[in-house]
């Protein structure tokens, strides 16, 4: 099966760490009644907008939910917020068209590196996606697997395949796991492009970490080749106009005293929606955005 899924605060399921998928209704009823153990779940969602597979289950055993909630050592063992939802309720229907699938945790995982579902993959698969013309790929991908979709013993080689493929060539660069990316802090991403700053510009070296001036504290502060100063600050979460300010700052203080050309540049999660158009034009200063590879272009000019 090829399944999609969004992330939600409140609902976080599949659970990666546990090895459990609960779904209800209809869906419910195919993972009791079609899912056979060693079959292949392959989970793939959307970010920026983008389709990855993340993670496959490898499935050992399915059982309606109420029957997990009334074994005690299943039911205070695991953490499925269909389980949860039994206890406390919340869970509209029938016992047996709510199902929970237990992924066997030595043949289940989460790709290293995340496997883009894009045109090269969805035509190795025997999906039929279609490309018509004015559509992005994106979107016809989405539209052929909103819904889930049942591969064959081919397909399944196919994704193993290029998630290998993907691995292997990951592991000659940085790349983040999936997991990491969830906790991942300032100071990490500080410390990695501290130890690759190529990864922000080719070319730069850095030549003071957390450097100390009159208006505050500089993350990075590199030069490329010609002597050019390019000041990098790095913010966890998604930034407005106050990040490009106090970046401004920090690039007027670096002038000061030379005649080299400077530039800056913000690592972020993100930008805020009502500062998109906006930052779209910055000169002279660039925001690149982390993800699985740490960072990739997205607003500004140099």
């Amino acid at each position: 099966m090829l399944i999609p899924y969004v992330r939600l605060p409140d609902h976080s399921d599949p659970m990666f760490d546990e090895w459990t998928y609960g779904d209800g209704g209809s869906r419910g009823r195919k993972l009791r009644d079609q899912v056979q153990k060693g079959d292949f779940l392959f989970f793939h969602t959307t970010l920026r907008g983008r389709k990855y597979v993340t993670a496959y289950f490898v499935a050992e055993q399915s059982m309606d939910t109420m029957d997990v909630v009334r074994d005690r050592a299943l039911s205070a063992k695991y953490k499925n917020p269909h389980i949860q939802e039994f206890i406390d309720g919340a869970r509209d229907y029938p016992d047996s068209d709510d199902v929970i699938l237990f992924g066997d945790p030595l043949r289940s995982r989460v790709l290293d590196v995340p496997l883009p579902f894009d045109r090269g993959l969805a035509r190795k698969l025997s999906l039929g996606v279609r490309f018509p013309r004015g559509r992005s790929d994106s979107l016809a991908i989405g539209s052929a697997t909103r819904t889930w979709r049942e591969l064959s013993d081919k397909d399944v080689n196919a994704i193993l395949r290029e998630a290998k493929r993907r691995e292997t060539e990951g592991s000659k660069r940085m790349v983040l796991s999936s997991e990491e990316v969830s906790e991942f802090l300032e100071k990490d991403i500080e410390r990695c492009l501290h130890a690759e700053p190529g990864l922000v510009g080719r070319g730069l070296r850095v030549v003071g970490r957390q450097v100390d001036t009159d208006v505050g504290r500089i993350d990075l502060l590199c030069e490329d080749r010609r002597g050019g100063k390019t000041v990098v600050e790095v913010k966890l979460g998604n930034i407005g106009n106050d990040a490009v300010n106090q970046l401004r700052r920090y690039m007027s203080w670096a002038r000061k005293g030379s005649r080299k050309p400077v530039s800056g540049i913000l690592v972020c999660k993100g930008v805020l929606p009502a500062f998109e158009d906006e930052f779209r034009h910055l000169k002279n200063i660039r925001i690149l955005c982390y993800g699985w590879q740490p960072v990739v272009y997205r607003w500004g000019s140099r």
